[in-house]
């Protein structure tokens, strides 16, 4: 028997683009209607671009000096992932 696909959008559909639009717009489609009819849509969605971006997350800065352990660290690493002979069990 062959599955077929709704013809509609779901309900789940919905969801995301609901999701979608405050992500992209940063508010709810509802609301960016309400407000089409004191200014066109096409005049609130460019307002976004005008909006600053968001600042970048601050970057990590990793340790200056190297550390002392090391190899000791890198060698337990390659034991731990070494593969191991296989144990007969006949």
């Amino acid at each position: 028997m062959e599955t077929q696909m709704p013809a509609g959008n779901t309900g789940c559909d919905d969801d995301l683009y609901e999701a979608l639009i405050a992500e992209r717009y940063g508010r709810p489609m509802s609301e960016l209607l309400q407000e089409q009819t004191r200014r066109p849509l096409p005049e609130l969605l460019k307002e976004r671009h005008r909006r600053p971006a968001p600042t970048p997350p601050q970057r990590i800065r990793m340790p200056v000096t190297p550390d002392p352990e090391a190899a000791a660290h890198y060698a337990a690493l390659t034991e731990a992932i070494a593969p191991r002979p296989r144990r007969k069990t006949a």
